[in-house]
């Protein structure tokens, strides 16, 4: 092969590229549109307290003592971005920390489940 065939078939084959990345380019955008469209859903638009009135769901909250400073508790209250988060920080500041925990998320709600261990003994009123 002449060095001019050479830089004639790389020019062929960067242009080939070049197509190659536009494609997927565009395969993205649409997949990232339908994504977009696909998450705009009526359920979205529910409100979490609503959802939860609507499938009987009532915020509840159940502690059982199982050793001198390990509870077992048990939380359901509505699905709010960050509301975990603050129920986490809130614990902490308490003195407690959560170990074997669960979280479940359904029609609007979340559900805890874990064992609390205190660090600071509450005082009883």
């Amino acid at each position: 092969m002449s060095k001019a065939a050479i830089i004639t078939d790389a020019i062929a084959y960067i242009e080939m590229l070049q197509k190659n990345v536009q494609d997927l380019s565009n395969q993205l955008f649409e997949m990232e549109a339908t994504c977009e469209e696909q998450l705009e859903t009526p359920m979205d638009a529910m409100d979490a307290a609503e959802e939860m009135k609507t499938w009987g769901i009532e915020p509840e909250v159940k502690v059982t003592q199982m050793d001198g400073t390990k509870l077992w508790i048990k939380i359901v209250f509505e699905k709010k971005t960050g509301g975990f988060t603050k129920l986490m920080e809130a614990m902490s500041v308490l003195g407690c920390e959560f170990t074997d925990t669960s979280a479940t998320t359904s029609r609007g709600a979340i559900l805890i489940t874990a064992c609390l261990m205190l660090y600071e003994v509450l005082e009883p009123y």
